[in-house]
């Protein structure tokens, strides 16, 4: 775009769109929730509730969001810019509409927002078939006409004073139903700000030391500058993973890791210590008969930089894995969630393994899968009838869940035993699961990191 295309947002006054507005609230049934991007001024009325956003414009029309009469994509006629509302404009309100109410309502009003982003619906995106495969450097890149994306950098750190610590950094991408998913839905106008994609940030830090987990996240609709994922870059504004590989090969590290948050800064050079390992079958990873991804991994990083809580920096190194993995449909109805380990042993060797648990009441199967990958980065997939897990001590989460916090695993011809590092590991934003530092002792010793939904 030339220049910033201007269009009424709520209260009548004009903002332009290449700029994220600051902070605002929206009430959508019943309850209160602080939107801090990128959508502006005015008032929202959803579900009968009014929700005042921030002051800095003032102006006459209201939307609203319970399909009665809306005046958010008008401009008065008296307008001097009013010529401004063509039909690609009126077509990047209703975008704009639908991103704003699928970024705040599902938190909000459903029970399971996770489902609904994960579970399989029928709205246009399309489903990963057997036979597709992982091609590189390619898929490093986003894949919009998959409703569902996500780039997953977690880790174990340790400071100079020997003080330990979790990582967890997560860039997701969901497509907008009923808004045609694909980032091509601009049509001809090529106008950036016809995607209809939401991205979500995600960063957290377990300070083990004070038995503190601290958390952030941040959301924002695709746009220039705003959020993306290309060229070996996965930002959402100021919080980004970005490729320093000098070669335009498969590789995507070395890499930095930027993120300047509420909860401390992380500064961290990513190398890759092991090469990539393809999931499933050439990256084709089966959740259920019809339903798959498509998932690669990068089992073992070496990280260093700097830590900075509290107004101090420490110099921290340690270990990660980065998981990118896209679909559009995960999880079957009749499956509740899953359980997904990722373990560094201290041999040089990594065991991944996640379950798909079935629902209580229903027959289906559960859906276990395990890759074990030697010192040399050669890898072998476990049979699923090897793969036992049982869980063990739970832990309340904050709104009730009892998350396991000890599991025993008999996978690969070891027995071993995985504990949380610290129960106190739950995220509590967008979504409700558990993601956490945990340690793995018995036939091998290592760190690693635990994923819980659907409790």
């Amino acid at each position: 775009m030339n220049q910033p295309l201007p269009i009424t947002l709520a209260n009548g006054k004009e903002n332009p769109m290449d700029q994220p507005l600051d902070t605002g609230r929206l009430i959508a049934g019943g309850k209160e929730a602080h939107m801090n991007q990128p959508l502006g001024t005015g008032r929202l009325i959803a579900g009968g509730k009014e929700g005042h956003m921030n002051k800095s414009h003032a102006g006459r029309h209201v939307a609203l969001a319970n399909g009665k009469e809306s005046q958010l994509c008008k401009t008065r006629h008296a307008h001097p810019l009013a010529g401004l509302v063509t039909p690609t404009n009126k077509q990047l309100c209703s975008v704009v509409v639908a991103l704003w109410l699928a970024l705040l309502a599902p938190s909000l009003a459903r029970a399971d927002p996770l489902r609904n982003v994960l579970g399989a619906q029928e709205d246009g995106a399309r489903k990963v078939k057997p036979g597709e495969i992982v091609q590189l450097p390619r898929d490093h890149g986003a894949h919009p006409d998959y409703r569902s994306e996500w780039w997953y950098l977690t880790g174990n750190l340790k400071d100079e004073q020997g003080r330990d610590y979790g990582l967890q950094w997560t860039l997701f991408r969901h497509g907008v139903a009923g808004q045609g998913i694909s980032a091509n839905s601009g049509g001809a106008s090529g106008n950036p700000w016809l995607s209809p994609q939401l991205w979500l940030a995600q960063f957290a830090i377990t300070d083990l030391a004070r038995g503190r987990h601290r958390q952030d996240e941040r959301s924002s609709r695709q746009g220039p500058g705003l959020a993306g994922a290309s060229k070996g870059e996965y930002w959402l504004r100021e919080w980004s993973l970005k490729s320093q590989a000098t070669t335009r090969g498969a590789d995507l590290f070395p890499a930095t890791l930027r993120v300047d948050s509420k909860i401390g800064q992380l500064k961290l050079r990513v190398n890759a210590l092991k090469p990539m390992v393809l999931q499933g079958k050439g990256g084709y990873s089966e959740k259920s008969p019809g339903n798959a991804s498509l998932y690669y991994s990068y089992p073992r990083l070496a990280l260093t930089g700097t830590l900075t809580l509290d107004g101090e920096a420490r110099s921290v190194t340690g270990q990660g894995w980065f998981d990118h993995e896209w679909s559009s449909s995960v999880l079957a109805d009749w499956q509740s969630g899953w359980d997904w380990f990722s373990l560094q042993l201290i041999d040089g060797r990594e065991l991944m393994l996640f379950r798909l648990r079935t629902k209580e009441g229903r027959s289906e199967p559960e859906n276990r899968y395990g890759i074990l990958i030697e010192p040399d980065g050669s890898s072998r997939v476990l049979a699923p009838e090897s793969i036992v897990l049982t869980s063990g001590k739970t832990w309340r989460g904050p709104k009730g869940q009892d998350y396991p916090v000890e599991w025993q695993l008999k996978a690969a011809d070891l027995n071993l035993v995985i504990k949380a590092r610290q129960p106190n590991q739950a995220m509590t934003g967008r979504f409700d699961y558990w993601e956490g530092a945990v340690t793995v002792e018995g036939d091998a010793q290592g760190l690693g990191y635990l994923e819980m939904t659907g409790y």
